[in-house]
Order: structure tokens, then sequence, then C-alpha cells
């Protein structure tokens, strides 16, 4: 969803609660977006999980 910067001032604690239940905001300034509100993800995997799982493919020789 995109929202002004003037209404993200204003609306700031709701839009929290709202990307904590997995809401987007775009936030735009003079007709551009300017960030990205997004929530967090505790399943993304490390650097170390994803060198593991790089190396753990067999290759076909």
């Amino acid at each position: 969803m995109n929202i002004t910067v003037d209404s993200a001032k204003n609306y700031f604690m709701e839009m929290i609660d709202e990307v904590a239940n997995g809401k987007e905001y775009f936030i735009i300034r003079h007709g551009q977006a300017i960030a990205r509100i997004v929530p967090v993800f505790d399943d993304v995997p490390t650097r170390a999980e994803i060198t593991e799982r790089l190396f753990s493919y067999q290759t076909l020789t």
C-alpha cells in the first residue's frame, strides 16, 4: 500500500500493527517511493545455513 510521508507520520502506530500482520507499505514523497516498511520474518536463513546448503548438493560426474 502507498502512503504519503505526512500520513505515515500521523498513522505510524497503526501501520506498525498492520506490518506485524504481514502488510507492506511504500512511503511516498513528491510522487516517488522513498522507503518500504515490511515485516521481518524469522525464517530467513543465516549465511552459514545458506553456505551449508550450497555445499551439500552433489554434482554429477
